[in-house]
């Protein structure tokens, strides 16, 4: 599934694109890294399942700090299928554009930093040095007080079985000068989802188009991506919106923004959005 030729070509062209110094998010959607960094503060201070990461020093980039290479949330729940959801083949799309807004918030309702956040534990430290997949000890529950009758014994509840976990990290592609969403999935038994499993849980309008497994470059193994090449033009399309409403876009709440349409690929992983918004 890895496209050798086409991560080649690109990461080709990202070593010889300039990195990106004067803002243009208003006239273009992208950001600069700078930015990125401005908005994945805000999104780490907002939403505490997020933290920063500095993933393999090695494959450290110079225009990031060392410290915030990336940012990850771990363990979210996925309890149904795609297929399974009702909302295969249902879309709402902005012209010709890939990316559903169904989901998208106006940001002139994210609160502003005004209040202290809700205390919360410190993330731990990223060491990506060695394999990083979480391991579950097996365990067995008994009921001592009622003898069960092997005639009545049921396996497990099916939605249980089903519910699957990812680990989701957002980097800054360079070429394409926008943030750039990362999905590895586990099973109910920890065990890492093969390409097919995790397609099962992308919508399929994106499945094998958009959404393809590259190697991660802050981790070092295969993970799936969201392809970048038209979150600029959709970012774009939602700040004139802003505008006409009379909405001054803030660059730092670029990231609470961007996951909201993020859903519309991955609908029924439930990362954290923090906030409820209405629509646009």
């Amino acid at each position: 599934m890895i496209s050798s030729l086409h991560s080649t070509f690109i990461n080709t062209l990202t070593s010889i694109t300039p990195t990106l110094k004067e803002s243009k998010f208003l006239q273009e959607g992208v950001l600069t890294p700078e930015e990125f960094v401005m908005a994945g503060d805000l999104l780490v201070y907002k939403c505490p399942t997020w933290s920063w990461a500095a993933g393999i020093p090695s494959k450290s980039v110079p225009y990031l700090p060392p410290d915030k290479q990336f940012l990850i949330t771990r363990n979210v729940p996925c309890k149904t299928r795609f297929k399974d959801d009702g909302t295969e083949g249902k879309s709402d799309t902005v012209e010709d554009d890939w990316l559903s807004v169904a989901a998208v918030a106006t940001v002139e309702e994210i609160p502003d930093i005004d209040t202290e956040p809700e205390k919360k534990q410190a993330p731990q430290e990223e060491n990506l040095n060695e394999e990083d997949i979480p391991d579950m000890e097996d365990f067995t529950s008994e009921n001592n007080l009622v003898e069960e009758d092997p005639a009545s014994a049921q396996p497990a509840v099916s939605n249980i079985q089903k519910t699957r976990t990812y680990d989701i990290t957002i980097t800054y592609d360079k070429y394409y000068q926008t943030p750039k969403l990362w999905l590895c999935g586990y099973s109910e038994n920890q065990q890492l989802l093969s390409a097919d499993e995790i397609f099962m849980d992308i919508s399929a309008e994106h499945a094998r188009k958009t959404v393809t497994l590259e190697v991660h470059p802050h981790i070092g193994t295969p993970y799936a991506f969201i392809h970048p090449c038209r979150h600029a033009s959709v970012m774009k399309k939602f700040v004139a919106r802003m505008v006409e409403k009379g909405v001054v876009p803030q660059v730092d709440k670029y990231l609470l923004l961007f996951l909201k349409f993020m859903g519309a690929v991955i609908p029924t992983i439930a990362y954290d959005h923090t906030f409820d918004f209405g629509g646009l």
